[in-house]
């Protein structure tokens, strides 16, 4: 898969999560993506796998992600750095209750999308969404049947996302479908998780691929809450992608 539509399809799932968690009932994120504890603040390095620095005895970094979360586990603040740690996206949220009324992103310095709760029911948010200077009406509505969850996304009328999520019996996902009828782009993203429900496989297909991505995750280090703090990736012919390297810290 092309690096454009792993970065794609992970903003769509990044967006429809958000959106999700927002809602106090049917299917949930587990806190803090699964992680035990309370988490405040979590920061992943990506490095390149030893076989990418030849002699050297260190792996260069090549991104940085953030995230901080409140008591409840809400994420209020995430941002993107490059290998030099500059900024290169961030995005703020303010909950009420669980539900999010306000978020904010931005690229570099811009401020390049808003979202402001305008109203909420059960299963049915309303917010007022502004993308560079464009502003629309957006409206999530979920069902859920079983383990089986729905969101659809509305902008002015018009259908711009399905998602249908299936999780296992312990609330994670093991399977993801998104559609996107304006474009026709879709994708399927299938999970596999180890008995410590640590993701050790991810199988994502698009309609703009025609292979099947597969990364592999291995994970070496826990801290000792029983969370990970090493892990490295493998594509689907068994080749390093990355070594990551993750700093957490609690409430």
């Amino acid at each position: 898969m092309k690096s454009r539509s792993i970065i794609r399809y992970c903003v769509i799932l990044a967006v429809i999560a958000s959106v999700m968690s927002s809602c106090g009932s049917g299917y949930q994120e587990i806190p803090f993506g699964g992680m035990k504890g309370r988490v405040q603040k979590v920061t992943v390095i990506h490095k390149e796998p030893e076989m990418w620095h030849g002699n050297r005895a260190y792996s260069d970094v090549m991104s940085v992600e953030a995230s901080a979360y409140d008591i409840n586990g809400n994420e209020i603040c995430s941002a993107q750095m490059d290998s030099a740690g500059i900024v290169l996206g961030e995005a703020e949220s303010l909950f009420d209750k669980g539900v999010c009324i306000r978020s904010t992103q931005k690229s570099g310095n811009r401020v390049i999308a808003r979202l402001n709760l305008l109203s909420h029911t059960k299963r049915t948010l309303e917010y007022n969404k502004e993308v560079l200077g464009n502003t629309v009406r957006m409206v999530v509505k979920k069902s859920s049947f079983g383990r089986r969850h729905k969101t659809v996304v509305i902008e002015d009328g018009e259908i711009v996302n399905i998602s249908i999520i299936k999780t296992d019996r312990k609330g994670y996902p093991i399977e993801v479908k998104e559609k996107h009828p304006q474009t026709g782009f879709e994708a399927y993203q299938l999970n596999i998780y180890d008995d410590n429900c640590n993701l050790i496989e991810k199988h994502v297909t698009t309609s703009d691929e025609k292979q099947e991505e597969i990364i592999y995750t291995k994970y070496s280090e826990f801290d000792e809450k029983g969370n990970w703090i090493k892990a490295r990736t493998s594509n689907r012919n068994h080749l390093p992608v990355e070594n990551l390297e993750r700093v957490i810290e609690y409430w």
